[in-house]
Order: C-alpha cells, then structure tokens, then sequence
C-alpha cells in the first residue's frame, strides 16, 4: 500500500464527518417536528484488499446506512380537537390525493376536517399535506381493519323521530278533587278551537315536552316537531285520574286508516287529541293499572272494553300516533308513566291443603300424599289432573299429570311450565301460572279435571281430591294486578301535583360542532342538537422490521419489501396504541444527545483534517528531500 494513501485515508473521514454532521443537523433542525422519528449513520472500514493475510492494512471509512429511531415521543396536549396522538405502537395509515391506494404511513396526527366538493354534508379528515386519513366509516358494523376507506365525519346530524315519552309526576289526591259528575277530558276538548281547546278550568294540571316527527329534509331552525301537552284530571272515583295527551290541533295531520284522510282543525273536535285514558292507582297512592283508548275525529271516545286498546304481545308500553307534516304515514311513540309491566296470570279457583299437623296451604315442596282440598280429601297415587288451555301464544294446550309415588308438587309445576310455556308456582295454596312474555297473552287454563287410577272421576266417586277447583272449573284470569310501579313512577299522593321527570328520545337536526377520539379510535361527532354518535374508527398498521420504511418527507414513511407485510389493527386492540385526540406526539429528537454528537463530530473532522495536513507535510519534506 503506497505512502500516499494516508492522504484518502483523511479524505474518507472528512467525507464521513461532513455526512455525519449533515444527518445531526437535520435531527435538530426537526427537533419540533410532529412525530418526526430521529436519524443516525453507521459507518465502516475499508480494508486494502492487496495486503497479505497476516496483515491487515486500513483504507479508510466509508458510509454503510442511515438507520431511524422508531422510540415513542412524548405525548402533548393541543387544544385542538383534530390533533390525534398514537400512544404506544402503529401508524396512521393515509392516501395521497393523486392515489387510490393508500400506501403511506406516518406518526405525525395533524390533521384537520375538510369540507368535500363531492359530498357538501360530510368532511374528510386529512393530513397538513392534503393527504386522507384511513379507517372504518361504520364502527358500529362489523368491518375487517384490511379494508380502509377514506374517514368521512358528517356535518350534520338528521333528525330524529320521537319513538319513546317518559313522563313522571305527582298526580294530587284530594278529596275536594273528586268529580261528582264525571266529565271526562275528551269531551271537554275541542280541536276547533285553535286559542283554547281546553278551557283552564277543566283539568287538575298538564305539562308539556317538545316531541319531533321524522327527518323531512328541514333546515336546522325549521324541523318537524311540536309540543305535546298532557293534561290530567280527577274522576268520580278516589284512587283514578285521567289523562288526555294532545299537540297543538291546527299541527295535528294524523292520516285516518283510509290512507288519504286527516285531522283537519277546522272540522274535527277530536283534532290535536292523541290519546286518552286513565290511570288507577292503590290506596296508598302507587300506580297500578292503566287503560287507554283512541280519540276518533269527533272527538266521541265512548270508553268501554269494545274499543279499548289492548298492548300486543312484547308491548310494556300503550302508543299514540302524531303526524305533524302531513305525510301518508303516521309516526308513533310509547307513553310511560313510569309503570312496570307484569305478564298475564291465571290462578286456580281453589288451594291445595297440607293436613299435618295443622292444615295450611300447600307450596312446592309437599309431597302429595300429604295434600288434601278443603273437603278433606287427600290426593292418592294414580291419581291425574287433567288440565285443557292455552299458551299465551293461543297455542292449545292438552296436559294430563299422574302422582307417582316419591313425587311432590314440584314435578307438576315443571310439566305445567313446559306444556304452557309459562312460569308456574304455587302460592298461598293456588296453581298460578304466569306469562313469560308482557303484554298481549292468551294464556289460559279452560277446564281442570280430576280421574283416580281405575278412571273414576268426582262425579262417580266423590272421594277423589279436587285440590284446586271443581271438575271443570276454568282458572280466573288476574286483569287488576298487570303494573308494578318502577323506582320512579307516577304517583297519586297528597302532595300537590308536580312533573317530577319528562324526556324523550327524539332530536331536531344538529350541525357539526366538535369532535372527540375514544382509546379505541373511535371519532365521536358532536353537534348543535346535543347528541353525539359514532362517525368513524382509525385502522392503525405496524411493521414486522421498521427499518424497512423509507422516509418521503412530510414525517410520512413508505414501506419497502424489507419492512414486510402490513399488519393492519384497531386502535388499543391487539397490540396497537391507544388513540387520543387534542395532544401530538412530539418528535424523538434528544437535544443533548445530539449537541454531544455535534462535538465529537467536529473533533472528529478536525483529526481527519489534521491527518491531511500532516500527509501533506510529509510529502513537502520528500519532496525538499528529492531536489537536493
């Protein structure tokens, strides 16, 4: 190797140095940069490749690769809720606007909405370059995280129709309330009367809430709602009141079953009057049985069982149609009172009875060699009970029990339940059984029959036990015990009346106002009308090798063959980060670390240089040398 290598050897470092220096220079300069991922050089020796083996001989260095720092910056807060932090691993995925795949990556959350051309009641998320976000536009669906679209937040919000109305209050009793004549509200009423359908005189008190139609396409201001009034009065009877549910009558456009006709306010007395019905209530003020009937166009309700309305099977709770913009279709919301309620039950017209030691009612448990009905005669093995009815279904039913020695009441309660599909018991002595479902029920026990084990019944022998009911009797169905009242319900207490809660469930149209990022990624919307719902979900995507991303600037990387296969997740799910919005994450720049670099750098490149000059010395000395 000639002397004159010495002089490369300084070259190759002052190279080095210079490259060394440029790449801790851009790590400062991007110190404040979002997400920004810091840079380090490796660098190697070159070896002479004539030297003999035992020797090894320097050439210099030479660059071998820029390697990225893939460490966590600290996460920052903003006040600005579009700026979106990963915390932990994964990166945004995002498309460039000139692409249709969405092939970029970064950690870099600066993102903003921006109004789209193409669809004016929605925005697009996107990067500070212009590019789209990805993720999944229907969180609530199930959706593969490999298949990403652009993230669309919706500017505005439909409205919504009102479906459910809750209302809670104290309805007073007082004795000196009590009507010596009933009058009943839907009488009184009159939707001709635009200013006063009711008169202030004719109820004991009312209160109102703002119900809204379905979405027709109205401006946020303009939407298709109205107020519903509630008015109540006292009866004739101590322990019942009545209620009249009503809207303004000229907005009243209920369509009749013609499919054509409406309410019309300037003829129909019964205009504006939704529902009408009555609430009764125990001794002690706690409400337990309701009734409602429909209020007709005339206005002429005429209460009875004829046209009362009956709850559909599943229903907990009585309806009333609205229709407030003149559609073809009426819309319809429940009205609870706070009631709970009960299903259907029959009960036996007699109770079985334990003899030993004192006699008393029978429960489950008894065997049935110790009960007896209430003319002493006690239940023999072989003995069947024969019971013909319906589920609450209407599905018929026909059930023969035998006593088989060892058995006790249970085992006919257990056949009871799966022949009537149905809860069976055994209290205060009396077979009841009891709808599992609310509302509508046929459930029904027609006839009981008794027969011994040689086929006699009580009509031939008048020995045999007749435990719950005579030969042939039905079970009585039980129509006054159908409400429970909830933790908080309608009460008729002495207090004076009061609206202790009223809400519903419907919302007018709401603009865009913010937006808020839970762990899981997923963008919550909130808008003018107070409501907030689900827009979309960021897909995150991490790497098997991360040094297999090449940065492309704009802190966004692209992935190479090295990185591997995307792995794509949701946000806190699998070993992806959680996402939060209103912080950033800062770049993962170390200032000291790199002020040291700096130094050593300059030493560095100060030595190599020395090395130069030396070299160069030297070869002035032979240079002088060889003139002589």
């Amino acid at each position: 190797m000639g002397f004159s290598n010495s002089l490369y050897n300084g070259v190759s470092g002052l190279n080095s140095m210079s490259q060394q220096l440029n790449i801790t220079a851009n790590n400062v300069a991007n110190a404040n940069s979002t997400g920004f991922k810091t840079s380090r050089s490796t660098f190697a020796d070159i070896m002479d490749s004539t030297s003999r083996e035992s020797v090894a001989i320097g050439h210099g260095v030479q660059f071998n690769a820029i390697d990225t720092s893939f460490a966590y910056g600290s996460i920052e807060n903003t006040n600005r809720p579009t700026d979106m932090a990963i915390n932990g691993a994964g990166f945004f995925q995002v498309r460039n606007a000139d692409s249709a795949t969405a092939d970029r990556y970064t950690r870099n959350g600066e993102f903003e909405l921006n109004a789209s051309p193409a669809e004016p009641q929605s925005y697009h998320l996107l990067t500070a370059t212009g590019q789209f976000v990805q993720g999944i536009n229907q969180p609530d669906q199930a959706s593969s995280p490999a298949v990403v679209e652009d993230i669309v937040i919706q500017r505005t919000m439909p409205q919504s129709a009102t479906s459910e109305v809750k209302v809670i209050t104290n309805l007073e009793s007082a004795p000196g309330l009590l009507e010596a004549t009933d009058t009943p509200l839907f009488a009184s009423w009159d939707g001709r009367n635009s200013t006063a359908p009711l008169g202030d005189g004719l109820y004991d008190f009312k209160t109102s809430l703002k119900i809204y139609g379905p979405d027709d396409g109205s401006v946020p201001g303009q939407t298709n709602s109205d107020y519903l009034t509630i008015y109540y009065d006292s009866t004739s009877k101590p322990n019942e009141k009545e209620f009249l549910i009503t809207c303004d009558p000229a907005s009243d456009q209920r369509v009749l079953a013609d499919g054509t006709t409406h309410y019309d306010s300037a003829t129909d007395k019964g205009a504006g009057a939704l529902l009408y019905g009555t609430l009764r209530f125990t001794t002690s003020g706690e409400l337990n049985g309701i009734d409602c009937w429909p209020v007709p166009p005339s206005g002429e309700v005429a209460p009875g069982l004829a046209n009362k309305i009956e709850l559909g099977r599943g229903d907990s709770y009585y309806t009333f149609d609205y229709n407030f913009n003149g559609s073809t279709t009426n819309s319809s919301s429940t009205i609870n009172f706070g009631n709970i309620p009960k299903p259907q039950a029959v009960i036996s017209p007699a109770s079985a009875l334990v003899n030993a030691p004192v006699s008393a009612p029978a429960n489950a448990t008894s065997s049935w060699e110790a009960i007896s009905d209430s003319a002493g005669n006690g239940v023999k093995i072989g003995d069947t009970f024969h019971f013909l009815g319906k589920t609450g279904e209407g599905a018929a039913v026909d059930y023969s029990y035998t006593v088989a020695p060892g058995q006790s009441v249970q085992d006919l309660l257990l056949g009871l339940e799966g022949q009537f599909a149905c809860k069976a018991e055994i209290i205060n002595g009396q077979l009841t059984l009891t709808d599992t479902v609310v509302g509508s029920s046929q459930l029904a026990i027609d006839s009981i029959g008794y027969a011994n084990a040689s086929g006699a019944t009580p009509l031939t022998d008048t020995s045999l036990a007749q435990i719950f009911g005579k030969q042939g009797d039905a079970f009585t169905i039980k129509t006054d015990d159908r409400f429970d009242s909830g933790p908080l319900a309608t009460t008729n207490y002495a207090s004076s009346s009061a609206t202790i809660f009223q809400g519903q469930n419907g919302f007018g149209q709401g603009l865009l106002e913010t937006i808020d990022v839970d762990t899981k990624g997923i963008i919550h919307g909130h808008y003018s009308n107070g409501q907030a719902s689900k827009q979309a979900q960021f897909v995150l995507t991490d790497f098997s090798d991360l040094q297999g991303l090449r940065s492309e600037g704009n802190n966004t990387f692209v992935a190479t063959a090295e990185a591997g296969t995307p792995m794509h997740g949701l946000a806190g799910q699998g070993g992806f980060g959680a996402v939060t919005n209103n912080a950033l994450e800062a770049s993962n720049v170390d200032l000291g670390r790199e002020m040291a670099d700096i130094i050593i750098t300059q030493r560095a490149f100060q030595a190599n240089a020395k090395s130069i000059t030396t070299s160069d010395q030297i070869y002035d000395a032979l240079l002088q040398i060889l003139r002589r």
